[in-house]
Order: structure tokens, then C-alpha cells, then sequence
């Protein structure tokens, strides 16, 4: 049976297992621990307004700590197993481990990175460097990830992506410099244009003036849309600029080399099988368990390469 007691022992496991050390598991766990009794309190007390017993009382759950619920949420989320299968590991049935891992990803969905609305608006540059540290650029990109082929033609046609030749869904990122994620899109069919996708999220909103936003190709007639943004994306040829200057290829790989960053975010996201492999779950779910997954990144991020 797994469980975290065990499974710490064995750091090498661990890692495999989760993506995080022990060392790093504990001090997740430590700036999460309030945040989960609240959301217990307050998830108990929905379902029963008339609640008499005290919090705790009655039949013990077989997964009851912290530790064994974020435990079977990281594993689910880097190797991305069946629940039939993590039935067996932790012993305890497949309604609950859907159950854990629901609770566990909308408990740290926002943690480590900006939400999606913010109660007040960020208007200058200072404001939104005291929340981002280090934010100098920002560096933007979508990524895709594989779905089954849907049933219906209608949804067939949405999520057809011509840039993959599969049935995917779309999740626009933003990062710093450094990588650290800070912004993160609603998801959407991988039919549509990821400059699409970025003009119908709030970031173009986000983003104070002064600050330079890399972009790639596909982000084409950004800084006509947004002339307040300072949106820099690399040249492209076209029918009537068949050939680039020498002048504009040292602009795009200077450009290309800033906005590496990115694109190892990404990477990172992907090292969990959850948004590598073909996502097998609810689409209603999808974006919650990116920005799960985005927090952890980030929190790996924080405490391997700490930002001053």
C-alpha cells in the first residue's frame, strides 16, 4: 500500500514518483496545510448547513492526511496511471481517488502563480514587480495537448488542430525570464489561432506599459491590435518578403534565444504525464489540472532557483 511514510524513504522513488524531493514535498505541504483545513471546513459545512458534530468526528477516511491526498495527486499527475490503478496502490476506491485528486488540484490551482482575475487592477510596473520579481520581459507561447477523437462531428471540427493533425486542446502561458509561469490561459479547442487565444485572454490587459512582450511568428499584426503593448515577434517571409536581411535573422535568433525560456516551461509541464500523454478525463476539468500542475512547476522553480 502506498502511502508517504513509506514512500520517503525512498528519495530516489519519491522523485520518480512525484517530481518533487521529500525536502520539497514537506515544505509544500507546510504552505498548504491552512488553506486545505479551510477548504475541508468549508466543503463539509456546504454539504450540511446544519452540521452538529465537530470537524473530525465520525468514520475515519482511509486517506485521511494531507500528506496521502497531495501524495496520490502528484503521482497521478506525473505518471498519470488510471484510477483503477491508483485504487490498488492506495487502496481505497476510485470514487475517492477522483474525489482527492478534484479537491487537491482546486486547492492549489492559484497558489504559485497570478490568478486569472485579480480583485485590483495592476497599473504600474512597480505594482506588478512586487507580486513577480525579476520581471523585466515577458515571454508568451500556447501549447497543445492530444484528446480522443470526439464523437460527435460538431466537437470533431472545434478541436481539430492543422498544426498537429490531431484533436487537441490549447492552453496559452506566459513566463518571466527565468521561466516562472505567471499567467495562464483559459483552455480552449485546438482549432483556434493562438492569436486568437491571446487576444481573447486577459493578458494583453495584464501587462504594463514598459514591459517587452516576446512573442512567436503566429502572433502576426500584434502590434497593430495593441499599439500599447511593446509586443516584439521575429520576422517572417512572405509572398512579397520571400528572403529575410541578415539584419532581421540576427533579430529573430537574438529574439529566439530570449524566448527559450518559454519554452522550457513548457518542457517542464510536460515532464507530467498528465499534459503529455492523450488526456483521457473530463475537458470540464482541463484547465484546473493545468494550472495544478503550472503551481507545482512553479513552486519547483521557487525553490530550486530562488528569485530575489
Amino acid at each position: 500500500m502506498m502511502r508517504y511514510k513509506n514512500l520517503q524513504l525512498h528519495k530516489k522513488h519519491f522523485l520518480s514518483f512525484t517530481g518533487l524531493t521529500v525536502a520539497e514535498f514537506n515544505k509544500l505541504l507546510n504552505k498548504i496545510r491552512a488553506d486545505w483545513l479551510n477548504q475541508r471546513i468549508e466543503r463539509l459545512n456546504k454539504n450540511n448547513p446544519n452540521r452538529q458534530r465537530k470537524i473530525g468526528g465520525g468514520r475515519k477516511q482511509k486517506l485521511e492526511n494531507l500528506e496521502d491526498q497531495l501524495l496520490l495527486a502528484l503521482v497521478w499527475a506525473r505518471l498519470y496511471p488510471t484510477y483503477l490503478l491508483l485504487e490498488y496502490l492506495f487502496n481505497i476506491d476510485e470514487s475517492t481517488v477522483c474525489r482527492t485528486i478534484i479537491n487537491m488540484t482546486l486547492l492549489l490551482q492559484n497558489k504559485f502563480i497570478l490568478p486569472e482575475r485579480n480583485r485590483r487592477k495592476i497599473s504600474t510596473i512597480e505594482e506588478l514587480k512586487d507580486i513577480i520579481p525579476d520581471l523585466d520581459v515577458i515571454l508568451g507561447d500556447a501549447t497543445e495537448q492530444k484528446i480522443p477523437r470526439p464523437l460527435k462531428n460538431r466537437k470533431r471540427q472545434k478541436h481539430h488542430s492543422g498544426k498537429k493533425k490531431a484533436f487537441t486542446v490549447k492552453t496559452q502561458i506566459a513566463t518571466n525570464k527565468q521561466g516562472l509561469i505567471i499567467h495562464v490561459s483559459k483552455s480552449i479547442p485546438g482549432r483556434k489561432h493562438d492569436y486568437k487565444l491571446f487576444k481573447e485572454s486577459q493578458l494583453p490587459q495584464k501587462i504594463p506599459k514598459g514591459i517587452k512582450l516576446y512573442l512567436d511568428s503566429g502572433y502576426q499584426g500584434v502590434n497593430k491590435d495593441f499599439p500599447g503593448l511593446d509586443a516584439i515577434i521575429p520576422f517572417k517571409r512572405t509572398r512579397n518578403h520571400k528572403e529575410l536581411t541578415r539584419s532581421e535573422k540576427i533579430h529573430n535568433t537574438k529574439q529566439r534565444k530570449i524566448r527559450v525560456a518559454v519554452e522550457h516551461a513548457i518542457a517542464r509541464l510536460k515532464k507530467y504525464q498528465a499534459l503529455a500523454q492523450i488526456y483521457r478525463h473530463s475537458l470540464q476539468n482541463y484547465g484546473q489540472t493545468f494550472r495544478f500542475i503550472a503551481n507545482i512547476a512553479n513552486f519547483r522553480m521557487l525553490q530550486r532557483i530562488p528569485v530575489s
